[in-house]
């Protein structure tokens, strides 16, 4: 493990540190001394574009830790925020081949366990992809686990432990202290997040709590094929929150909306003591 985390630190030394000395210039112009410098939003913007770049090329635990930044304004500038909320929707899923190895492995023959099942991913996350498939006829979603995800991820939360002191010498005092928080928070989190029978759990329970909403539906795990590494769960299509105009075409009041989310974090956070805080 430590001679593979060693390799990956090299590899992430090799695609920051261009990024690094500007950074560094920006508070010494000549890198040691020098007056700093100021940078303007559009500059910042694109650093922000290139390193978005870098942690989509970097993989997994990046584009997972950009998502988790996209929503911490105390740690990034707005820039930054705006530009890694596209991590959202710009993961590439793994190649079918390596992904059907994962689920056959936990499930069984995909011929025999589904009555269907579309290769084509519907959706790509830092830690795993979405699939549409039929169990007996009924359509679910079958999250599927990236291949190998489990020691890259070991090894890349060395090599982000290994790169936090020297991090923080780009940040003030302030960012300084969320900035670390945050990195003892991630470590924790995609360790959890990896485990889909704990997500099946969470979610099992949160549907339990809302069981008697009419105004909120979260889709039933389908226990017999889901596993560890596999989380399949009824299918159910909807409207993503920030597609405005698909919102508006199927006659769904923003305002009402935005009260039926607000209720029910409020009941999750306050009346549950369990919430869905995936960004």
């Amino acid at each position: 493990m430590n001679l593979r985390a060693y390799r990956r630190f090299l590899t992430v030394v090799r695609q920051f540190l261009p990024l690094a000395l500007a950074y560094a210039r920006d508070r010494h112009r000549f890198l040691l001394f020098g007056a700093s410098r100021q940078v303007s939003s559009q500059e910042r913007r694109r650093r922000a574009q290139t390193l978005l770049d870098t942690l989509l090329t970097l993989g997994p635990t990046f584009i997972k830790l950009g998502q988790l930044l996209s929503t911490r304004p105390d740690v990034l500038p707005p820039e930054y925020v705006d530009e890694f909320s596209a991590l959202q929707d710009r993961v590439p899923p793994a190649d079918w081949s390596e992904a059907r190895v994962v689920l056959e492995d936990a499930v069984g023959p995909i011929d025999e366990r589904f009555s269907d099942f579309d290769e084509e991913a519907i959706s790509g996350a830092s830690l795993g992809q979405v699939y549409y498939a039929e169990v007996d006829g009924d359509p679910v979603a079958v999250k599927v686990r990236r291949p190998g995800i489990e020691d890259l991820v070991e090894a890349d939360l060395k090599v982000i432990k290994w790169s936090l002191p020297a991090v923080m010498w780009f940040v003030d005092d302030a960012r300084s202290f969320s900035l670390r928080t945050l990195a003892d928070e991630f470590s924790k989190t995609i360790r959890e997040e990896m485990n889909y029978e704990r997500e099946a759990e969470m979610l099992t329970e949160i549907r339990s709590n809302f069981r008697d909403n009419d105004d909120i539906r979260i889709p039933p795990v389908v226990e017999s094929h889901s596993t560890d590494r596999v989380l399949t769960m009824e299918y159910l299509p909807g409207t993503k929150i920030n597609d405005l105009d698909g919102l508006d075409e199927k006659g769904i009041d923003r305002s009402d909306l935005a009260e039926t989310l607000t209720r029910a974090y409020f009941q999750m956070i306050i009346t549950d003591g369990v919430y869905h805080a995936d960004p």
